[in-house]
This record gives C-alpha cells, structure tokens and sequence, in this order.
C-alpha cells in the first residue's frame, strides 16, 4: 500500500498509456488475424515501433522506482527524461506508418463506385477496417497520454525533504 501512495501522476500516467498502447498491439493482432480486407496483411515497422514505445515506458516506470543519489540519479533522471520524450515519438510512428500502408484500403472500403459498394462493403470488410480504425485511435491516445505523463513527476518528494 505504501508504493501506491508514492506514486505521483506521471507514473500513473505512463502505466495507463502502456496499458493502451498494449491494447492497441492486441487489437492489430486481432485484427490481422480475422476475416476481412485487412487479414495478414501485416505492418511490421509499426509493430516494431509500437514495441519500442511499450518497453520505453516500462523503462521509465521502472527506473522511476530506483533510490539512487549523486550522478547515478542525474544520469538516470537524463535517461528517464529521453525514454519520456521518445515514447509519444514512436506512437507516432507507428500511427503513421499505419495510416499509411491502410489509406487505400479504407478508400477502397468506403469510397467505392456505387456498383461496387455492396459488394465490397461486406461485414468482413467492415469489421476490419472498424479493427484497423480502432487500433490507430488506441495509438493516437497512448501518445497522447504518454505526452502527457511527461511533464509530471513520476514519484512524490517525501515530506522530510
């Protein structure tokens, strides 16, 4: 119980977007595997980069809870500090490389000739790119929130100092 009352904003802020951004890696996964225009159709650089936000925020959160002093605490209070910035930067990367490799066929999905709308608007198809546009809004709010997380401190000053 005490650990959880030394724990400020930030290191709650960081758990809930690497929380999500796991989320948003179980959706991707979900999704590439189902039935529909997106099936194994895979991005890699966007897993990839999803992953290194994921473990940049678990560095942080651990590295928030190690009692060090002198230059052992500036070196990891500069460290903490580049993993916090970097984490939002690969959400984001991997957002847009998403976007990217799935924009054709979101307008082949949705913005097709009117006499190939009905077929190519299946249920399939739909609860892909639905998976696909759920995964990316995952993405966006774990670099939203991760940004966040960044400018709060990751535990509280105890009272004695």
């Amino acid at each position: 119980m005490n650990f959880i009352k030394k724990q400020a904003a930030g290191s709650w802020l960081t758990f809930i977007a690497l929380i999500v951004a796991a989320v948003s890696l179980i959706v991707y996964r979900v999704n590439i595997g189902s039935e529909g225009y997106f099936k194994n159709a895979s991005v890699p650089y966007s897993v990839n980069y999803c992953i290194a936000g994921i473990v940049a925020l678990a560095v942080v959160l651990i590295m928030g809870q190690i009692n060090v002093s002198g230059i052992a605490k500036w070196v990891g209070d500069i460290c903490s500090g580049i993993l916090r910035i970097a984490a939002p930067a690969v959400f984001i990367g991997s957002l847009m490389v998403l976007i990217s490799s799935r924009i054709e066929g979101f307008a082949f999905i949705y913005m097709s000739n009117e006499e190939v709308l009905h077929e190519v608007q299946t249920a399939e198809n739909l609860a892909s790119a639905h998976g696909t546009i759920a995964n990316m809004i995952l993405l966006a709010v774990a670099a939203v929130i991760s940004m966040v997380a960044a400018f709060f401190s990751l535990k509280k000053k105890d009272k004695a100092n």
